[in-house]
């Protein structure tokens, strides 16, 4: 079975997303690996790159109204949609956003509470991302 290119999909995205939405940071901090021999004492955080890009808001009541609770893949928090203030929908690419904690909005910062991205094979063609005051 041939694998589907998701190349133009997502383009496609962040094209849309670029023209609808606004620039937002993500912010955070990331886990360094841990010494190799004193696994024992765990990884230690750094504070991470912040990461431009452009994402569009809806609030999560509208993506209710279609009985969903869940959408992609997901971070282990599983009540996202139900305890999020606000979702954005982003295309971060091939982008790892898993160690963000924080996205700031025109100098507002929201704590992001939990995120879903729809990956339909290797490339992530958009991210949801619960983010809460």
């Amino acid at each position: 079975m041939a694998s589907f290119d998701y190349t133009e999909l997502l383009a496609i995205a962040q094209e849309l997303i670029e023209e609808y939405g606004r620039a937002v940071t993500l912010t955070g901090q990331a886990k360094a690996p841990a010494t190799a021999s004193k696994p024992w004492e765990g990884p230690s955080t750094i504070a991470s790159t912040p990461l431009a890009l452009f994402g569009c808001f809806v609030p999560p009541n509208t993506v209710r109204e279609f009985g969903l609770t869940a959408l992609g893949l997901g971070t282990e928090f599983k009540d996202l949609i139900t305890f999020s203030q606000q979702i954005m929908i982003c295309s971060p690419g091939s982008t790892d956003i898993s160690d963000y904690t924080n996205l700031v909005d025109g100098g507002v910062t929201w704590g992001i509470i939990g995120q879903h991205v729809l990956k339909p094979g290797p490339t992530v063609v958009l991210a949801f991302i619960g983010v809460r005051r």
